[in-house]
C-alpha cells in the first residue's frame, strides 16, 4: 500500500511538472506567430483563412492575394471545386479560390499550377496546411522555430523568409518501424513498450532531429532528460520540440516476468551449480531506476546473482541432490530443505537491492538446478548412475511384485473356478438326485394309481357279477312263480305255443307259413299263449341290471 499511495504522489506531481515543461506537449501556435500579420489560424474553414490573409496583405499595402481575374464560360484554366488556382505574379502568389474558367490577358502572369486545398501547400512564399484530431503538422517559421499543431491549420505568406511544412504525422499510428520493445533474457523482443518517431530536416548534407513523437500505451510511462533532470511522461500522445530534451526510455509500470540462468555458484565442496529461476517483479519509480540502469532486468540481474552466490555458498551438495524433486525436499533432521532456504534468503536479499532501484521483487523462484565443470558432470554422472540404480531396483522390484501378484491373482482365479465347478457338480447332483426321486415317486404313484384301479374295477366286476346274478335269480323266481300261478291247460297251451313261435323262428325268413285249418288250432288257445307271452316280455323290460325289479 505504501508502495502504491508513494506512485500515486509521484503521478500526480509529475502531471504538474508537465504543465509547465517547455517545448513538450505543446500542439498549438506559438504566441509570437499569431503577431505575424501574415500569419491566419483556420478557424471555420481554409479558404475564409485565405480571404482574412489577402484583406490583411491588402490593408499593409502589400499587393493583394485573390487575383481579380473573372471567371468565363470555356476554356482558359480550369479550377475545380476543392482546388485552389496560383499564378505567378512578379515571383508573388495570386490565387483563384472559386471553380471556373480563367482566361490570362496579362503578360506578367504566369500560370504556376493547382493544388488541392486539403493537402499542404507551399508555393512562391504561399503556405496552407490543414490537419484532423489524430494528425500533427510540424511547421518551421521564417525564423527557424518548430512548433507543431493538431486538429487546425493556417494560411501564411512569408514575404522575408516562409513558412515550410516539414512533416504530418499520424499521431495514433506512428508506425511498427518505430515500435520499442522490452528485451528479453534471451536478447529476444518481448511486449511493446511504446513508439517513438523522430521528424528530420537535411542542413547542410546532415539530418537534423526537430520534432519526437511519442506514443505510449496505457499502464507504461515515459521518461525523458533534460540537462541533469529526468522528466516522467505517463500513458498517451506526446511530442518534444526543445532540442535540450533527450529521450531515456519507455517503462512498464505492470507485473514483469523473466525466466533466465544464473552465472555458476559453488557450494561449500566447491561444486558448481547454475540455477534456473523465475524472477517477478514491478518497476514502481521510473526515475529512480532511470537515473542508475536503462532497463530493469539489467538491474536486477547483478544483485540477482549476488543472492544466488550468498545462498549456495552456505549449502552442500549433499542438500541439493536430497531433493527428488524440484517441487519439494524429502524431509530430513536437523536439515533445513535447501529450496525453503533459497526463497527465504534469496529473495530477502534481492528484494532489500531492487527496492533502491525503484522495483519491487514479487518472486524468486527455482524452477530447475545443474551442476557446471569436470566435477560437477562427474558428481551428475555418480549421481545419474545412482539414481539410475535406484530405478533399476524399483523396476525388478515392481517387476517382482507384479510376478506376485499375477500369480496370486491366476491362483484366487484357480479357486474361483474350483468353486464354480463345484457349485456346478452340487447343483447336476442335486437336480440328478431330484429328478431320480421324481421319477421313483412317479413309479410309485402309478403302481399305487394302477392297483388301485385294478381293485376298483375287480370290485365293480363282482358288484357286477353279484347284482346279475341276484337278478338271474329273481327272473328264475318270478318266472317259476308265473308259472306256478298258471293253470295247467293253460300252461299246456302256453307251452304248445311256445314250440310253435319257435317252430316258426326256425324257418327261413322269406317262408310263407300256412297254419291249416281253423280246427287244427284252438282259436282262444293261441289267444292266451300271446297274451301270456306279451306278459312275459314286459316283464322282462321292468327288470334291471342289478336285479331289482322295476314293476
Amino acid at each position: 500500500m505504501d508502495q502504491k499511495r508513494a506512485l500515486v504522489n509521484n503521478l500526480q506531481a509529475i502531471e504538474t511538472i508537465e504543465k509547465n515543461l517547455d517545448g513538450t506537449d505543446d500542439w498549438h501556435v506559438p504566441p509570437q506567430l499569431k503577431e505575424n500579420p501574415y500569419f491566419v489560424e483556420v478557424t471555420t474553414s481554409l479558404p475564409d483563412a485565405l480571404r482574412e490573409l489577402d484583406h490583411r496583405m491588402r490593408g499593409g499595402k502589400d499587393y493583394h492575394l485573390i487575383s481579380k481575374k473573372g471567371k468565363r464560360p470555356f476554356g482558359g484554366r480550369v479550377i475545380q471545386t476543392g482546388d485552389v488556382g496560383i499564378w505567378n505574379r512578379n515571383g508573388r502568389p495570386v490565387i483563384n479560390l472559386e471553380a471556373g474558367n480563367y482566361w490570362n490577358f496579362s503578360v506578367r502572369h504566369s500560370f504556376e499550377g493547382k493544388y488541392s486545398i486539403t493537402s499542404p501547400i507551399d508555393s512562391l512564399g504561399l503556405t496552407t496546411v490543414l490537419v484532423g484530431q489524430s494528425e500533427a503538422a510540424v511547421v518551421m517559421d521564417p525564423a527557424n522555430r518548430i512548433f507543431v499543431i493538431r486538429n487546425s491549420g493556417f494560411a501564411a505568406y512569408g514575404s522575408q523568409g516562409r513558412f515550410k511544412v516539414i512533416d504530418i504525422v499520424d499521431t495514433l499510428n506512428l508506425g511498427d518501424e518505430h515500435a520499442h520493445y522490452e528485451k528479453l533474457a534471451n536478447g529476444k523482443n518481448g511486449p511493446v513498450l511504446g513508439w517513438k518517431r523522430d521528424v528530420s530536416i537535411t542542413v547542410g548534407g546532415s539530418k537534423i532531429t526537430v520534432a519526437t513523437f511519442f506514443l505510449v500505451p496505457a499502464n507504461n510511462v515515459l521518461i525523458l532528460q533534460r540537462s541533469n533532470s529526468l522528466l516522467f511522461l505517463k500513458a498517451g500522445q506526446h511530442v518534444i520540440t526543445n532540442p535540450n530534451t533527450s529521450f531515456r526510455g519507455f517503462y512498464s509500470l505492470g507485473e514483469r516476468q523473466v525466466t533466465f540462468k544464473t552465472q555458476p555458484a559453488y557450494t561449500i565442496e566447491g561444486v558448481p551449480v547454475i540455477l534456473n529461476v523465475n524472477l517477478r517483479y514491478r518497476v514502481t519509480d521510473p526515475i529512480l531506476l532511470t537515473a542508475n540502469y536503462n532497463d530493469a532486468f539489467a538491474a536486477l540481474a547483478n544483485p540477482a546473482q549476488t543472492a544466488v552466490n550468498s545462498v549456495v555458498s552456505r549449502l552442500s551438495y549433499q542438500q541439493f541432490m536430497r531433493a527428488q524433486k524440484i517441487g519439494g525436499d524429502v524431509p530430513d533432521i536437523h536439515v533445513q530443505p535447501w529450496l525453503d532456504s533459497f526463497k527465504a534468503n534469496c529473495l530477502e536479499d534481492l528484494s532489500h537491492q531492487a527496492v533502491s532501484y525503484g522495483i519491487t521483487v514479487e518472486s524468486f523462484d527455482v524452477l530447475d538446478r545443474e551442476l557446471e565443470g569436470n566435477l560437477g558432470k562427474d558428481i551428475e554422472k555418480q549421481s545419474e548412475q545412482v539414481l539410475r540404480n535406484q530405478i533399476q531396483a524399483t523396476q525388478i522390484a515392481l517387476t517382482n511384485q507384479i510376478a506376485t501378484e499375477t500369480q496370486r491373482g491366476k491362483l484366487e482365479i484357480a479357486k474361483v473356478e474350483a468353486e464354480q465347478k463345484k457349485t456346478v457338480a452340487d447343483a447336476d447332483y442335486y437336480t440328478a438326485a431330484k429328478l431320480s426321486d421324481s421319477k421313483a415317486y412317479q413309479v410309485v404313484k402309478n403302481a399305487q394309481a394302477a392297483a388301485e384301479a385294478s381293485q376298483l374295477e375287480t370290485d365293480q366286476s363282482v358288484k357286477n357279477i353279484i347284482a346279475l346274478a341276484d337278478a338271474k335269480r329273481r327272473e328264475i323266481e318270478v318266472v317259476g312263480s308265473a308259472y306256478g300261478k298258471v293253470p295247467d291247460g293253460h300252461a299246456q297251451r302256453m307251452q304248445l305255443s311256445s314250440f310253435e313261435v319257435e317252430k316258426r323262428k326256425a324257418l327261413p325268413g322269406n317262408t310263407v307259413y300256412f297254419a291249416g285249418d281253423r280246427s287244427e288250432t284252438n282259436q282262444n288257445l293261441v289267444a292266451s299263449g300271446f297274451e301270456q307271452a306279451t306278459g312275459w316280455a314286459l316283464a322282462s323290460k321292468n327288470v334291471k341290471p342289478n336285479g331289482v325289479n322295476g314293476i
